[in-house]
């Protein structure tokens, strides 16, 4: 068996001679990185070649990344290079992270290619500023992989001079500035871009035809139009002021009385994101691997997301599903909601413990997955749209006689959402069925388009937008003012403090749900081009909060 090594070793060695391979030992570094939720690590992959026939990969590789050495041969071949049959020891630093994926096949190759002397000593002395990744098909092809657009911005942090991906994952960074960006559909495709000058390649990715990220409009959805709601007017002005503000929203009504048309007309008023918000929202699609599949879509340019996603998880959706988490650790609907609207249909039918688990992201707008291979953080900070009946049969509110259910049904089917829930629910409103005569007779031309609402609800979070910006804040919409900041910027009108004493007083209103109805106050302010809080904006403020007790939401 000896005998048999050493004739292969002795061949192989000839064999690379032949080639004008180098047979000397050498190690080579190659640079990539890992993502471990939001956050990125460089991973430096170390080749070493010597003498011998064996292959060894160690830095804690997980299963797709210990099987590259299939992957990495059959390209190699493919294109023309050969997987050297010496003693390969390859090893991820640092070795203390698990790696996990398939992205690491380039940089692997490249590390062999150069280790073993197959690439000139010009290409290795690259390498150092370069970040490189990406999954090989057996014919050398390249495969996007996940979380390209944090590792994009982490190689600019880091000062990589250049960064090499798939051309499908390479697009998602064109809006990236401080570094260049490289798309590689081969493997043919990398070592072209790793020999050719770094300013000079025709495979930089390039954000020439994206127009700017913050345009006048938002999304445009012709199916869902507020012109199209029959009658409704108090339901579509706490719409309006919810998407002003940013504020989370409850419509509880009959079954038909238009609260899902409601909720998703939301859509076509919401101003699109802003660069940074772009880039927060896209890491985390980037991070779970749905970014590039959204580059079919309209508002989708140069890999970031234009508009404010809309999620629509089904009430029979899982808490991991709901907050993230699995074995790697991914991204649930409320974080793929951030800085957009997840709307929750039929939400007494949601599982209690998923309707619970809203409570801290609601609160901070950030979500901790706790696992054992670690924690993860991800941003949560979303637009809570929630819609249900009143009662299990629906027809509580429709004063017809037809709800037929009992008093303790109706307590049980509510009490599905805890009061600290609701309490954390700025506006809550009572739809009512639609009035024959709005119904029946047309309205067209009557009913304001949600183009009008969308201009107000832009001027309204440009207003917000300048006064925090101004100011120093972290905050953006009025939602978000930190409880400290609610007297700076939702001072009560002069003299009207005894007022809202008694109103608190009579409506039994918590401390939590007192700052929140000063915040819609601001927010109905801020639509008004009011530079204070007028009274009349706290009652109105005070009419979406509470309902009538008999009524109560």
């Amino acid at each position: 068996m000896y005998a048999l090594a050493l004739l292969i070793q002795i061949a192989d060695v000839l064999l690379l001679s032949i080639n004008g391979i180098k047979c000397n030992d050498m190690l080579c570094k190659v640079y990539c990185a890992c993502c471990n939720g939001l956050e990125v690590t460089t991973v430096t992959v170390e080749v070493n070649v010597t003498d011998g026939i064996q292959f060894h990969l160690v830095g804690l590789p997980d299963s797709a990344v210990k099987e590259s050495q299939q992957r990495i041969e059959s390209a190699l071949s493919s294109n023309g290079f050969r997987f050297p049959g010496k003693r390969i020891t390859i090893n991820l630093a640092p070795a203390n992270i698990r790696k996990e994926g398939s992205s690491f096949d380039v940089p692997l190759a490249i590390g062999i290619l150069c280790a073993s002397g197959q690439l000139g000593d010009e290409v290795t002395a690259r390498l150092k500023d370069f970040l490189i990744l990406g999954e090989l098909a057996l014919d050398g092809t390249l495969r996007e992989i996940p979380g390209a657009l944090p590792i994009i911005i982490h190689a600019k942090q880091q000062g990589f001079k250049g960064c090499v991906l798939p051309s499908s994952s390479a697009i998602e960074g064109a809006e990236i500035d401080g570094v260049t960006i490289y798309a590689a559909d081969s493997f043919k495709d990398v070592i072209e871009i790793l020999g050719s000058d770094i300013y000079a390649s025709s495979k930089i990715v390039t954000a020439a035809n994206i127009g700017e990220l913050e345009e006048e409009a938002g999304e445009e959805c012709p199916d869902y139009d507020f012109s199209q709601v029959k009658g409704q007017a108090f339901a579509k002005r706490g719409m309006e002021i919810a998407a002003a503000g940013g504020h989370n929203i409850l419509l509880s009504g009959s079954p038909g009385s238009g609260k899902t048309f409601l909720a998703k007309c939301l859509r076509g008023i919401l101003p699109p994101m802003t660069k940074e918000e772009a880039i927060q929202t896209s890491n985390i699609y980037s991070i779970a691997g749905l970014l590039a599949a959204e580059s079919g879509k309209e508002h989708h340019r140069g890999g970031l997301l234009r508009n404010r996603p809309f999620r629509s998880p089904h009430h029979t959706i899982t808490v991991p599903a709901l907050i993230g988490g699995g074995s790697r650790g991914l991204p649930g609907e409320i974080s793929l909601a951030h800085n957009g609207v997840l709307f929750c249909d039929e939400f007494a039918e949601y599982d209690r413990r998923s309707i619970e688990v809203l409570r801290q992201p609601l609160e901070d707008g950030v979500v901790q997955i706790s696992r054992v291979k670690g924690k993860h953080f991800y941003p949560a900070r979303f637009m809570l749209v929630a819609a249900m009946n009143p009662c299990p049969c629906g027809h509580l509110l429709e004063g017809w006689g037809r709800c037929k259910c009992s008093s303790s049904a109706i307590l049980k089917y509510r009490s599905k959402i805890s009061g600290p829930v609701m309490d954390r629910i700025d506006i809550q409103i009572n739809v009512r069925p639609v009035e024959a005569q709005d119904l029946v007779f047309s309205s067209a031309g009557k009913e304001e388009t949600s183009a009008a609402v969308a201009e107000r609800v832009r001027r309204a979070r440009q207003i917000q937008y300048s006064r925090y910006m101004s100011a120093g804040e972290k905050f953006f919409t009025n939602a978000a003012i930190t409880p400290a900041k609610i007297d700076t910027y939702c001072k009560l009108p002069f003299g009207q403090n005894a007022v809202m004493k008694a109103l608190v007083q009579k409506k039994g209103i918590s401390a939590r749900g007192y700052t929140r109805i000063l915040k819609i106050a601001r927010t109905i302010a801020d639509l008004e081009g009011s530079e204070s809080v007028a009274m009349a904006h706290i009652a109105e403020a005070l009419n979406l909060r509470c309902p009538d007790k008999d009524e109560m939401v």
